[in-house]
Order: structure tokens, then C-alpha cells, then sequence
């Protein structure tokens, strides 16, 4: 594929049409989802309820642009759809000139090739608070085609992607009927009992040795388990006392327990280290299955319940207590028709497993199709 450098600001033309906000019509945002999966529409809102920055008008067939998450590839080509919608001054709106397909130009920059230049343009010494540089964006040189062999990237590109996004909505209605399935079953699994009747408070506080090294957890939200942060020298926490884990315990986060960071501590991850912001909790396996309190644990109903009892003030300072768990009431059948019941759920969960293991595999092929579109393999 013959290619020529050119340079972004000869092809493309920043276009900034402002919109006089009046405070008692409604208009509709529009936002750019991180890694190319593309522009959304916010709730209508009043003129007085619109933030203090300026706005602008947003029309088709236009290189949309988030200028402090285009480094994580929030980049997108507006459509028909987005006719009336505003963006705000951090969306950068790109017209192209005829040399350029700007859906080519688009899945250039969610390449590897791509995200690379792009990050070259972002300022800030925090990687969250990077911001695009408007110049250095314009004076960037790219490889282009002659526009016949972008338009056929393009395309082959668009197909494959609309392909993806078919599968991957598919898996997200049979994910949504998967909890639905799982609120069903709980909801209606027995009489509503405090959890304290079936875990009691367990933590293995230790003393922090400066000198030890520590293998660190993390609680995932919405129900997904614990994950690693990795290894963590005594000397760099501010803590006094780490949470040594035991499997087969639950796990609580105080600060996110309203958003599902609740789990059963699996074997994996027996010896590691949470912080006191973690209580573990002990289960009494004469009256509760461990795999069906796994299932309570990954319940929406169990987190609306924990989320009306949170305290704290704003949305990041909000901490559920260990008592306010424990006296959290659940489902709570007898010990054999939990255990049938987990039988019943074991198999979402594989199925759920498995979906996730595809979603994975579905990521890296496109990426693996954008790096060969521009890697003249395509």
C-alpha cells in the first residue's frame, strides 16, 4: 500500500459553530466512549442545568474528538443521528477535505500505530488528566493512502465491525437475562434472615513489617471477585495493619459495597493482603453454602439493600459498616435447597465465565484487524 506523510491541520479543518444556551430549552450532550466504541447521547437537559462551559453545535460526517480522553481513544465520526446534538468545548468537531475518509482516519487512531501518535499529542503529568493538544494534534503527520484504498479499508473495516458489535450485543441481552434469571431465583429463594446469622466478623489483621513484601488483593464491583494489584512493600502503605485473607471467607469493601464489591475469597488468593477498609467475614457452613452466599454476593438485591445504608458525604466517600452487613437481610432457605439452588446458578456462572473468556477474544481481534489494516496486511 503506497502511503504519503500528511499533515492533519492540511487535511482537516476545526469547525466550531457555538450554541446561545437558553436556560428553558432542552438540549442533548453527546459524550465519546473510550477504545472507538463511539459517540452517545446523554439525558435532555435544561439550559440551566448545562455546566459553565461553552457548547457547540454537532453535525454529521464529522472527526468528533474528546480532547482529555482521546489518549484512550474517544474518538469518533458523528452521524445523521447526532444532527441537534451539543458537545461541549472539550469535543473537538473536524471537517475533512476530500482527500480524506474519515472513517480511515478514525480507525487509524484506534490502531496501536494510532494511539501511539495520539498519546504523543496529550499534556499532563497524570495519565487520567492528559489533555490533547489542539496544535500538536493539527501538526501531526499520518500515512495515507490514496482515498480509493482508504475507502476500501474503510469499508472492509466497517463490516467487520458491525459483526463484532453483533455479537457483542448479543451477549449483553443474554448477560442482562442471566442476573434476571439470578434476581428471579433469589428473590423468590426463602424467608429474608439477617446474614449475621450465617457469617460472623473474621479479619487476620497483622502488623505491617516495612521491611515484608506483600501480595496485595482488590475487590472488583458489581459482583466480579477479587483481582490482583500486585506485590507492595511494607514501607510504601501508610497503614499500620494489613487483612491477611483466608479462603473460602467473604470479602467486603466498606467504600464500594453499595456497588457489589462484596466476594467469597477463592483459594487463589489465600495468604493475600487487603486493607482494614476490607472486612472479612467468617461462614458458618453448618447453616450456609458457600457457593449460594457467592451468588447473594453478585445480587443487585443484596446492594440496593447495602446502598440505602451507606454513610458519608458525596459519592466516593460513601462506606457501609460490618454491622450494617451482617444485619442486612437476605433469602435465606435451609441448607439444602441452598444448595440446589447454587447448583441451579453454578451453571450462569459458567456461562457467564465463558461469555467473558469470548469478550476477551473478540477485543483482540479487533485490535488484531486495525493493526493489520494499518499494517498494509489487510
Amino acid at each position: 500500500m503506497g502511503t504519503r506523510l500528511v499533515r492533519l491541520g492540511d487535511e482537516l479543518q476545526l469547525e466550531r459553530i457555538p450554541v446561545e444556551i437558553s436556560p428553558h430549552k432542552r438540549y442533548t450532550q453527546i459524550g465519546i466512549r473510550s477504545f472507538g466504541r463511539g459517540i452517545f447521547h446523554r439525558e435532555e437537559m435544561y439550559g440551566t442545568e448545562l455546566s459553565k462551559l461553552r457548547y457547540f453545535e454537532i453535525l454529521p460526517e464529522r472527526l468528533i474528538v474528546s480532547n482529555i480522553m482521546a489518549w484512550e481513544g474517544a474518538i469518533a465520526v458523528s452521524a445523521e443521528e447526532d444532527f441537534g446534538c451539543i458537545g461541549s468545548s472539550r469535543f473537538l468537531s473536524y471537517t475533512p477535505s476530500e482527500n480524506i475518509d474519515i472513517r480511515y482516519l478514525n480507525y487509524f487512531f484506534q490502531s496501536s500505530q494510532g494511539q501511539r501518535a495520539i498519546r504523543k499529542t496529550s499534556t499532563g503529568t497524570v495519565l487520567r488528566n492528559q489533555t490533547l493538544s489542539i496544535k500538536d494534534f493539527e501538526d501531526l503527520l499520518v500515512p495515507l493512502p490514496d482515498s480509493d484504498e482508504q475507502r476500501r479499508i474503510a469499508t472492509r473495516l466497517d463490516s467487520s465491525s458491525s459483526r463484532i458489535a453483533a455479537v457483542q450485543t448479543a451477549r449483553e441481552h443474554a448477560q442482562t437475562l442471566r442476573e434476571a434469571l439470578r434476581h428471579s431465583v433469589l428473590s423468590r429463594a426463602g424467608m429474608l434472615r439477617p446474614l449475621g446469622e450465617v457469617i460472623r466478623r473474621a479479619n487476620s489483621e497483622e502488623p505491617v513489617d516495612p521491611s515484608k513484601t506483600y501480595d496485595i488483593a482488590g475487590v472488583y464491583g458489581f459482583g466480579r471477585g477479587l483481582f490482583e494489584r500486585g506485590p507492595m512493600q511494607g514501607n510504601e502503605t501508610s497503614y499500620q495493619k494489613l487483612n491477611r485473607l483466608s479462603s473460602g471467607r467473604l470479602v467486603m469493601s466498606r467504600l464500594k459495597a453499595f456497588e457489589g464489591a462484596l466476594a467469597i475469597i477463592p483459594r487463589e488468593f489465600d495468604g493475600w493482603y487487603l486493607s482494614p477498609e476490607f472486612p472479612t467475614f467468617e461462614i458458618d457452613t453448618t447453616r450456609a453454602d458457600e457457593r449460594y452466599l457467592m451468588n447473594i454476593c453478585m445480587w443487585p438485591g443484596l446492594w440496593e439493600r447495602l446502598s440505602g445504608q451507606s454513610k458519608g458525604i458525596g459519592a466516593r466517600k460513601v462506606r457501609v459498616s460490618a454491622d450494617r452487613l451482617l444485619s442486612t437481610e437476605v433469602p435465606l432457605p435451609a441448607l439444602d435447597e441452598q444448595r440446589l439452588i447454587a447448583d441451579q446458578l453454578d451453571k450462569l456462572n459458567q456461562s457467564k465465565a465463558l461469555s467473558i473468556y469470548n469478550d476477551t477474544n473478540i477485543e483482540s481481534l479487533s485490535s488484531a484487524l486495525l493493526n493489520a489494516a494499518f499494517g498494509s496486511q489487510l
